[in-house]
């Protein structure tokens, strides 16, 4: 686990945020960390998540990430091989969708982040719609060697739909109506995923190309303590393409970052991002669970603060 030094300095009833990073089947990892901070009884006000880790970051945020554990990872992992990744994250929504949306959307609950990628020209949209995406997806992943972004500055658009988001403001509501397609849409990368994505009429892919972990998004939400939960032990960056790194002991928009991420890459463990065994997984879900612990007891202050939530007020 990352150093995290200490939250000196930081108001002992400053609102708290996590933002937890996409990482495809590595995010077993931060699955385990937000369990063991549920647990241990740290709870966010704010929780913001992309792609992946919007089904582990949306259970955190409704008190359910242990008692779900790993088991939701063993059956995707399987999934994955038997029946393409469009109906492994379909049928998690489908098994998980009506727990998230009692649980997200009832009255105190924190605020909940899901992002996205919008598309936002036609003749972009057609292609990521249509029998070209495969391709187009491929060749996204070969620029993020070559550093190149140029397609994604020019019809994309970091679209993180909120549970509090508000008309005019930037975040587009999430609500229990487009929960799920909104869902499907962030997990949506191109290269592998056949069925379209589509949020009321409008194409949507995969949040990792513009927004992989929307610690800003969290950050700007009023929190004085930021913590982010990476899946891989290197630089944790905003996007595919390393447009922004997320420092651990930085400031962003005035609240202190403190990151979380695994000390060796799950690789070695046997757990890759489209592929992993069941060994590793239940391997590097424990791993996340010890160093969560770890976590809290370096910063014992940040479980002692209730949120809102946790006193039930509305």
């Amino acid at each position: 686990m990352t150093d995290t030094g200490t939250t000196s300095g930081s108001a002992p009833w400053a609102r708290l945020g996590i933002a937890v990073a996409s990482g495809m089947l590595k995010g077993v990892y931060g699955h385990g960390v937000l369990s063991a901070f549920e647990e241990r009884g740290l709870r966010a006000d704010v929780y913001g998540t992309a792609s992946s880790s919007g089904l582990s970051g949306g259970l955190a945020a409704i008190g359910r990430a242990r008692a779900v554990g790993v088991d939701y990872w063993l059956g995707a992992a399987a999934g994955a091989v038997d029946k393409g990744m469009s109906t492994v994250a379909l049928d998690s929504i489908m098994e998980y969708g009506p727990t998230l949306r009692e649980g997200l959307f009832r009255p105190g609950a924190p605020e909940f982040l899901l992002a996205t990628s919008k598309v936002t020209d036609e003749a972009a949209a057609e292609v990521t719609q249509g029998p070209g995406a495969k391709a187009l997806g491929r060749q996204l992943l070969r620029n993020i060697f070559t550093g190149d972004r140029s397609w994604v500055e020019q019809n994309l658009a970091p679209a993180v739909f909120s549970t509090q988001g508000e008309p005019g403001t930037g975040r587009p509501r999430l609500t229990p109506e487009n929960h799920d397609a909104v869902a499907y849409a962030s997990t949506r990368m191109l290269h592998a995923w056949a069925i379209p994505a589509e949020v009321d009429g409008e194409a949507y892919i995969d949040a990792s190309y513009t927004c992989s972990c929307p610690a800003r998004e969290v950050a700007a939400r009023d929190v004085g303590v930021l913590i982010a939960i990476g899946s891989d032990p290197f630089p944790l960056f905003r996007d595919l393409y390393a447009s922004e790194e997320i420092v651990d002991g930085s400031e962003l928009d005035g609240a202190r970052v403190l990151v979380v991420k695994p000390d060796h890459d799950l690789k070695d463990l046997g757990v890759d991002y489209a592929v992993a065994s069941a060994e590793g997984l239940t391997k590097a879900y424990g791993i996340g669970l010890a160093d969560g612990h770890r976590f809290v007891d370096a910063h014992p202050e940040l479980a002692a603060v209730p949120t809102a939530y946790q006193e039930g007020v509305a």
